[in-house]
């Protein structure tokens, strides 16, 4: 079962966008949810045509809403490496302003 998140904040830096061997967009961006810079970073990554055309027209410091899943990576089945663990959402809507 998924977490439901939803994150108001600011964009640290522009977003990255790659492309898939496939084809797939893929769009990542780190958005700050906190009161002061540096507050609570979390990585946002988006897929698709949607994220295809964010990532073109979102800028570092634009103030962004965004919906989706709060999922973990890294340390799996190692809860002595608590340091590596990360969490990021992966965006279902990515609403600027």
């Amino acid at each position: 079962m998924a977490v439901r998140v939803e994150l108001c904040g600011r964009l640290t830096n522009p977003p990255a966008l790659r492309v898939t061997p496939a084809g797939t967009a893929v769009m990542q961006m780190v958005v700050e949810c906190g009161e002061r810079p540096g507050d609570l970073p979390l990585a946002v990554i988006a897929t698709g045509e949607n994220a295809r055309s964010l990532a073109a027209t979102l800028k570092a410091g634009q103030a962004v809403t965004v919906r989706g899943a709060l999922r973990t990576t890294g340390g799996r089945g190692r809860p002595s490496v608590l340091a590596e663990l990360r969490f990021e959402v992966v965006a279902d809507e990515i609403v600027a302003g």
